[in-house]
């Protein structure tokens, strides 16, 4: 039976409005207006290049990043092409009123960048009080963070944002535990404005510093077609595998996913190649396009760089840079196993063909046209983690490094004409970011002013009765639904706000209890009923968004357990004795194995397909495996030992009779 043609005809960007917002500038790029916009991208590019050997004052610097952004959100996206669009499509007037409502929204703003700036220099000179001119910058900053982000990543998180603004200004009309204080309009506006806790706050510091330096490396490595090199390197080394084009789809996605910081973007990017290549060798649509969404996903958790979510969690945590990408290797590790094993099982288990060999790299052949995109990836990792420089001019070597280093490349050299379109394309790169952590920061500064993310927490503790376990659990559900339909940025930023406090409570060090958030904001994108990653895979593989959703968490089902690992036994973070590291590894190994080979019905038996009894038993032990109790891993070792055996035996008893 057909499926509904409804279905299979996904349109990507109806499920992520980032994506549609890409496709809304592209279209007026070639307008005057849109060249204006190209300026202000490239003069983006090129404060954020000048300010990283000199920043300015704290107003100023992240004053202009919000500036510049949103200018170039305005221009590039009209107000006439999200407001009545159907009624008046074509209307010159009124197309013509918008875009002079869209010049005073542009003007207002950098008229309110100057407002804070004048009052927070003079916030000595008024024993701290801010003047009136900060209510007026607060209220045209708001409207105009609101209305920018809506554009660009649509309703969620506006509403997110005037949802905890409406409890800040009457909150105190409520009983109980959830009423605080009253706060005047005027207050909330200042504090918004010229307070460090409010839309300048943490998001915006690091995003206006660090994030602005890694988007563009990542767009001075797209353009360098480092992508191209990636996905083939990863063929070459897997190809030759049954589950190869799901395998180098891992590979490929992760490598890329870990400099992006968009999950659906980098599905959208690698899955329009990785999908259809799954597809023709027999993975199924719903499979292929949840390994993808897998893959994409987990680039946010992989170190050095995280999707930008390790510079955030510096700034949040206090803890050096380094410690929280060592502690992040484990756990990253572990969660592309599991996706690799699924991926293994499923090609083992389903009609999947194997690569004809002309269509394989070569390896040799692969590593000789591009051995020097090795080097760019080299000097970055050795401004980072080696030499330790800050993160922002590790991220500018980075971008230097591809240019200079594709001099050397005779078939794709990287002409100067080229740097000046990157820098363009890195401002409009870095709109969904900026956009997502300035409307974060509305949230972060309503929930810290209110204090409803203690009271948030104390009520989960007291629901778990001050357990870990029931504690974990709904914080996990908890993260999962603050992200549902946002970008990973913004999910980790409004989730560690309420959430890690209350987990810190429990004995959890700040990093551990950060670093679970992180984990659940990431896996939104592919846990439904709004798996935002998934239903792009989906969109290209033209098959169920739901089943798509359903497979990836099947797929990535070891991503969901490790994060309850790490809070138990910090050796899984490289956090104790060699002995305790081992143990712990070796456990959560053989755990990953078991329950991906489950949840995928293979299991090493010789069988295409094992019996229900054993699935569950393998699921079972592998979950028992990473329990932090010794005698729960010796029953669940029992148990992988038996669901291996028992099918050999019953094969045995048939062949006698």
């Amino acid at each position: 039976m057909k499926k509904d043609k409804a279905v299979q005809e996904i349109n990507v960007e109806s499920l992520d409005s980032e994506l549609a917002a890409a496709r809304k500038m592209e279209e007026n790029k070639g307008t005057a207006f849109g060249r204006i916009a190209a300026v202000f991208a490239f003069s983006m590019s090129l404060f954020h290049i000048l300010t990283v050997f000199r920043q300015l004052d704290v107003i100023p610097q992240r004053g202009i990043h919000v500036a510049f952004a949103f200018t170039i959100l305005l221009l590039s996206q009209p107000l006439y092409e999200h407001v009545f669009k159907d009624r008046f499509a074509g209307n010159a007037e009124f197309r013509l009123v918008c875009r002079i409502i869209d010049l005073v929204m542009i003007g207002a703003l950098w008229a309110a960048i100057w407002m804070c700036k004048y009052e927070y220099d003079h916030l000595s000179d008024n024993l701290g009080i801010a003047g009136q001119w900060a209510v007026v910058a607060g209220a045209l900053l708001l409207i105009i963070v609101l209305e920018g982000t809506r554009r660009c990543l649509g309703y969620i998180m506006p509403a997110l944002a005037i949802l905890f603004f409406l409890y800040a200004r009457f909150g105190h009309m409520l009983p109980g535990a959830l009423g605080h204080k009253e706060y005047k309009l005027a207050a909330l506006l200042k504090y918004l404005s010229v307070d460090l806790d409010g839309i300048f706050g943490t998001t915006i510091q690091v995003s206006a510093t660090v994030i602005i330096m890694f988007v563009m490396f990542g767009t001075f490595l797209e353009a360098s077609g480092c992508s191209s090199f990636i996905n083939d390197l990863a063929l070459s080394l897997t190809g030759k595998l049954r589950c190869g084009p799901a395998l180098a789809a891992v590979v490929a996605s992760a490598l890329m996913g870990c400099i992006n910081g968009s999950a659906v973007a980098n599905v959208v990017g690698t899955g329009t190649f990785t999908i259809p290549l799954m597809k023709s060798r027999g993975y199924k649509p719903e499979f292929a396009s949840g390994v993808e969404a897998v893959a994409s996903t987990g680039g946010q958790i992989l170190p050095p760089v995280m999707g930008s979510g390790a510079f955030l969690m510096v700034a949040f945590t206090g803890v050096p840079y380094t410690r929280i990408v060592i502690a992040a290797v484990i756990p990253a590790v572990l969660y592309f196993l599991g996706a690799a094993i699924a991926v293994f099982a499923q090609g083992e288990v389903g009609d999947v063909e194997l690569l004809p060999e002309n269509e394989i790299p070569r390896t040799r052949a692969v590593l000789k046209d591009g051995w020097l995109y090795l080097l760019i990836i080299g000097a970055l990792v050795w401004a980072l983690l080696i030499v330790q420089y800050s993160p922002a001019l590790s991220g500018l070597i980075g971008c230097v490094s591809v240019p200079l280093v594709m001099l050397f490349d005779k078939k794709k050299r990287f002409t100067i004409r080229e740097i000046p379109e990157t820098m363009v394309k890195t401002g409009y790169s870095a709109l969904s970011i900026v956009s997502g952590c300035a409307c974060a920061g509305v949230v972060v500064a309503m929930i810290s002013r209110t204090g409803i993310g203690v009271v948030f927490g104390d009520m989960m503790i007291n629901a778990a009765h001050g357990l870990m376990f029931p504690s974990l659990l709904f914080c996990a559900i908890a993260c999962i639904i603050l992200g549902m339909g946002l970008p990973t940025t913004s999910a980790y930023v409004i989730a560690a706000s309420i959430l890690a406090p209350a987990l810190a409570k429990l004995g959890l060090s700040l990093l551990t209890a950060h670093l679970f958030v992180f984990y659940f904001a990431c896996l939104s994108a592919i846990t439904p009923p709004v798996a935002l990653a998934a239903y792009a895979g989906a969109g290209i593989a033209k098959c169920d968004p739901m089943q798509t959703a359903i497979h990836a968490c099947k797929i990535g089902f070891a991503g969901f357990i490790v994060p309850f690992v790490f809070c138990y036994n910090a050796a899984m973070m490289l956090d104790g004795s060699p002995l305790s590291i081992i143990s712990v590894c070796v456990t959560a190994l053989v755990g990953c194995i078991g329950m991906s080979c489950g949840m995928q019905g293979w299991y090493f038996s010789g069988q295409r397909k094992v019996p229900l009894l054993v699935r569950l038993m393998v699921i079972a032990g592998g979950l028992l495996m990473m329990t932090p109790s010794d005698l729960m891993s010796i029953i669940g070792l029992v148990l992988l030992a038996a669901a291996f055996f028992l099918p050999k035996l019953g094969s045995r008893e048939k062949a006698a009779v």
